[in-house]
């Protein structure tokens, strides 16, 4: 019965366990889904877009769903001209999609924006690059790229080339970033992209080729919402660097009529200040002065270090409409903001300085440290790559000896081998020499019988004595025959003898007397052996050691 209650419960938590899983899987769907969809206005519908993102209760969503929110947050504010003033947040982003999920497209973006986040926060050096150019890197690796990705990748790193003035690879950039709008056919991206073009070119004095670009971007008038403003600016731009001031300044006047009613936070004071000037250039000073006094009206940044500028403007005209008077205090407003401007700046340039002292202080000391470490990391390599050496010329040194000791012990027991044959080989020659001896003597008897025999048969029996004369002489025959059936070759002669007779000093009678004194022979012996006295053989014997001791040989089988 506690069983079947036990299984009861078990069977309920897990039920409300698999509803609860359920639901917050779909919640998390819906929550994706709807970001999906957020995201493909923020192009088109920016403002609307972070509006609604603003609207979520983004701390309910999963951890995949917030880092996707945290991305779309950072494209609406950039398109909204927010004011970055730290890369937290995408830095963020791109640490999880990297560790996560690197083949997501949002990966690609996500290293996009954080050069661009970067960028907008005034920094155009290697840290807002490198991860664009890393962007760019997987982008190439990618078997059907996305080209709205890709447009991206190279407009802002065009933009950074333009930034730094590398014009020559701006305009590579911005070439494919217009191949890659073109492809997706988005307006507003070819748009953008003939902008940047005709800023880049006239930033070179390349008017010709700004007028190209002009007069594409003069094609999109009307065409898209909020676009206008800046196909003008354009044109006035155009126009004043080719003098054509009253053309310039009907696209001024266009452009403020624009102004009053764009959404885009526009510095009417700028633009003001911009109509101003044209009226001076064409010599109409009282429309001049009316606009450059309004340019000082319409000032919302009382702090801006270029405000000087505009009351500098007034009184330029008020000097040329010889009103000097208001000429005087106009300048004398000029000197005060001018001056206040230059001690902020000084001020701003001395914590700078201050800051980059502090900064290179740091980085002596971490230079130091470096330098110390590679020191000791050196040392260290050193020291291992002696004692390497030292183990290695151990181990050489003990695999050597161990060589030498098994050659040793093999040659101990080479020795212990070559001894025991011989100890053999002497018993056994020991035997033949008894066999021989008793041969020997048998022989030798039967010869004294024979010639004691043949004393009394000389007379008595002819024929006996003719037949035992030629016994012996066939017996005598054949003993003096033995020695050349049994000439030894070299190598028996040296297995008997330990003498090598490479020069062939030895003739065949000596070789068989060395062999048999190796055996033990006697002098009678080896007499009865050669068939000759023992005399002969003492006289042969002397004779042959002398010989051998004069070419050097071993003679120690006479001793």
């Amino acid at each position: 019965m506690i069983m079947y209650k036990f299984l009861l419960r078990s069977i309920g938590l897990i039920f409300m366990f698999s509803i609860f899983f359920s639901c917050n899987v779909q919640r998390d769907n819906e929550d994706f889904r709807h970001l999906t969809e957020l995201d493909a206005l923020i192009d088109s519908i920016p403002n609307e877009v972070s509006d609604s993102l603003r609207a979520l209760h983004d701390n309910d969503f999963s951890r995949e769903n917030r880092t996707y929110y945290n991305l779309l947050k950072t494209i609406t504010d950039d398109k909204t001209y927010f004011n970055f003033t730290n890369d937290s947040l995408i830095n963020n982003v791109v640490s999880y999609y990297q560790s996560h999920d690197p083949k997501n497209t949002n990966y690609l973006r996500s290293l996009i924006y954080q050069g661009v986040v970067r960028m907008r926060m005034g920094v155009i050096d290697s840290t807002a690059f490198e991860p664009l150019k890393e962007a760019n890197n997987i982008f190439k690796e990618q078997i059907n790229p996305d080209p709205s990705i890709g447009y991206l990748i190279d407009f802002f790193l065009g933009n950074i080339h333009y930034k730094n003035r590398n014009h020559d690879l701006a305009d590579s950039y911005y070439l494919h970033a217009l191949g890659y709008a073109e492809q997706e056919k988005d307006s507003i991206h070819v748009f953008d992209t003939n902008m940047a073009l005709f800023w880049n070119e006239m930033s070179r004095n390349n008017f010709e080729k700004g007028k190209y670009y002009l007069d594409i971007l003069t094609g999109f008038y009307g065409k898209i919402i909020d676009k206008d403003y800046y196909i003008l600016n354009a044109q006035s731009v155009y126009y004043g660097t080719q003098g054509e001031f009253e053309k310039a300044l009907v696209s001024d006047k266009e452009r403020l009529n624009i102004a009053l009613l764009q959404k885009d936070d526009i510095d009417l004071s700028r633009l003001y200040f911009v109509i101003s000037d044209r009226y001076a250039s064409v010599n109409k000073m009282d429309s001049a002065i009316y606009y450059a006094k309004t340019a000082i009206e319409q000032i919302k940044d009382t702090n801006n270090a270029y405000n000087y500028l505009l009351f500098q403007n007034v009184a330029n005209i008020a000097e040329k409409r010889k009103d000097f008077v208001h000429a005087n205090d106009y300048r004398k407003q000029v000197f005060r903001m001018y001056e206040k401007s230059m001690r902020e700046r000084l001020d701003t340039q001395l914590i700078e300085l201050e800051k980059k002292y502090d900064l290179s202080e740091a980085e002596n000391i971490i230079l130091r440290s470096q330098q110390n470490l590679l020191i000791i990391a050196t040392i260290a390599l050193a020291l291992l790559l002696v004692l390497g050496g030292i183990v290695l010329v151990s181990t050489r040194v003990r695999k050597k000896i161990s060589i030498q000791l098994l050659n040793a012990e093999h040659e101990v027991k080479t020795q212990a081998l070559k001894a025991e044959l011989l100890t053999k080989e002497a018993i056994k020659r020991t035997w033949l020499n008894d066999l021989y001896g008793y041969v020997s003597d048998r022989l030798t008897s039967l010869q004294e019988q024979f010639s004691g025999l043949s004393q009394k048969f000389v007379s008595s029996q002819p024929k006996v004595y003719e037949a035992m004369e030629k016994i012996l002489h066939e017996t005598d025959t054949d003993l003096h025959d033995i020695p050349k059936s049994l000439i030894p070759d070299d190598q028996t002669f040296y297995s008997y003898t330990n003498i090598d007779d490479n020069d062939n000093v030895l003739n065949t009678n000596e070789k068989m007397i060395l062999m048999l004194l190796a055996c033990k022979a006697s002098n009678k012996q080896i007499a009865t052996f050669m068939n000759t006295s023992p005399e002969s053989i003492r006289v042969r014997k002397s004779q042959l050691k002398k010989k051998m001791s004069e070419k050097g040989m071993d003679v120690s089988l006479f001793v």
